[in-house]
């Protein structure tokens, strides 16, 4: 009898330290997370015939900190950081293929464009590199930030049809987070119509080599 009252003594304050440890613990505070989505594009009549077909998008190529969902920044004069509870919705390498794999499925000068995770027919590749896709602190302001590489190539041959740099900044109304992000609204659109041209331009000149 005494065993159980030591027993049910002992569970009492089991109990009694488990809740109160769990009392101690402070509230996780919630992770905000961010997106980004590309806007349609208005064309002019005459400009929405397609152009371009069977394009397959592949995620850009990204190490580090870079192949995460961190917001990142980078205060002036020190090292990369993170925003603190905040990330983006994928990680960087998939929410950059998919904003722009979206962009030209709703322009209609391009026509059957796919992704590297459905791997249907394609005749072109565009594969990238992601060096930067950052805030980056100048004279006390944040600027959207992103640096990279592209490569048009032949899903067949393997053969490099095109390729360039590619760079875009575009400074932040404020250092809150929301301010940051619409600056990567509006450096992605660049980003996107910029690469749209680009591949049209392409096009054409492999065209008139026919």
């Amino acid at each position: 009898m005494r065993s159980m009252k030591l027993g049910r003594c002992a569970l009492l304050l089991g109990m009694t330290l488990t809740l109160g440890a769990c009392s101690l613990l402070p509230e996780a505070k919630p992770v905000q997370s961010w997106t980004l989505t590309p806007v349609a594009a208005h064309l002019d009549e005459g400009q929405g015939e397609v152009q371009l077909t069977d394009l397959r998008i592949l995620r850009p190529q990204a190490q580090d900190l870079l192949s995460g969902n961190y917001l990142l920044v980078v205060p002036e004069g020190l090292s990369v950081s993170v925003y603190k509870d905040a990330r983006w919705s994928a990680t960087l390498p998939n929410l950059w293929r998919d904003y722009l794999v979206t962009a030209l499925q709703q322009d209609g000068r391009f026509a059957r464009i796919s992704n590297d995770e459905v791997r249907v027919a394609a005749e072109y590749e565009l594969i990238s590199r992601l060096d930067a896709f950052q805030s980056e602190y100048h004279q006390g302001q944040p600027v959207a930030v992103m640096r990279g590489y592209l490569q048009l190539v032949d899903a067949n041959s393997r053969a490099i049809i095109a390729e360039r740099p590619l760079q875009l900044s575009e400074p932040a109304a404020s250092e809150d987070v929301a301010a940051v992000v619409t600056a990567f609204e509006s450096l992605m659109a660049g980003a996107s119509e910029e690469i749209r041209n680009w591949l049209l331009q392409v096009q054409q000149q492999e065209l008139s080599r026919l």
